[in-house]
């Protein structure tokens, strides 16, 4: 408990600091100084003067900017109901819109997941319409596409010209997209019930190899093994023992299961 009171004392000083950070990169903002210092902008001065990464500068500015129009942007910042990924994610979305229009959005935004703000400002999609009709010896498909989506058709079928008609490209991709999901070879360093499998080369749990993933579906030949399931749609690589829990990506702990049973074990 001494630890985890002492981090989280640690915690507040940092969103602390964080916040008087950003107080004086507005008032740098404010008064241009960098110029004299020879930086061209603010970006520069955050990377080169004061030894940012790029992703980290530009996080910084995004935070100075809006809230130099929306000045209670920072106090969010401070108590932790916006994060400053949250605000840059934000950023080039609002730049155009109008102040009140901007802080609407950004109280929308208020103790939101980092996925459920970028959702925010995912454009929908355009759907394809497939209409099947099946025959004893074959089945007809009828596409249909937008202007959008037919013009970047036709420009694939260009560039494959010399070597696919629209039928044999479709087909191709079919290809390339169920070979991906094939068993990938690599060099073994591991060994698991006769199985060899490489070292994972991420330590972050929740990143799985495609080949480890291809054998973990293969083994379940494709299909949920939930008890009872055998759905063969949306599915999932799942962690039996959960990450958050301490849980790994080694072959032992990983099932394949559909979005709702995934959901539905939490």
């Amino acid at each position: 408990m001494k630890i985890h009171n002492e981090l989280l004392e640690l915690r507040k000083q940092e969103k602390r600091i964080t916040s008087e950070i950003l107080n004086k990169l507005q008032e740098m903002e404010n008064s241009r100084q960098y110029l004299e210092m020879g930086y061209n902008s603010l970006f520069d001065y955050l990377v080169r003067g004061l030894g940012y990464s790029e992703a980290t500068a530009y996080q910084r500015q995004a935070c100075v900017r809006l809230a130099k129009e929306v000045p209670e942007l920072k106090q969010k910042i401070d108590q932790g109901s916006l994060t400053l990924s949250a605000v840059t994610t934000a950023f080039k979305h609002l730049r155009k819109k109008p102040v009140e229009e901007k802080r609407k959005i950004l109280a929308s935004m208020e103790n939101k997941s980092s996925r459920e703000v970028t959702a925010l400002f995912l454009e929908p999609t355009p759907t394809i319409k497939i209409k099947k009709t099946e025959y004893i010896d074959k089945v007809h498909l009828r596409l249909e596409l937008s202007h959008e989506q037919h013009e970047k058709l036709e420009k694939l079928k260009a560039l494959k010209s010399h070597k696919h008609s629209v039928e044999s490209l479709l087909l191709d991709l079919i290809e390339k997209e169920l070979k991906s999901y094939e068993f990938v070879q690599g060099k073994p360093s591991k060994s698991r019930e006769g199985k060899i499998f490489g070292a994972p080369k991420s330590k972050n749990p929740r990143q799985i190899s495609k080949r480890l993933r291809n054998d973990v579906l293969k083994e379940a030949h494709f299909k949920c093994q939930y008890p009872g399931c055998e759905s063969d749609h949306f599915l999932q690589i799942d962690h039996i023992f959960p990450v958050r829990k301490g849980g790994n990506q080694q072959r032992q702990n990983l099932q394949v299961l559909c979005a709702r049973h995934n959901r539905h074990k939490g």
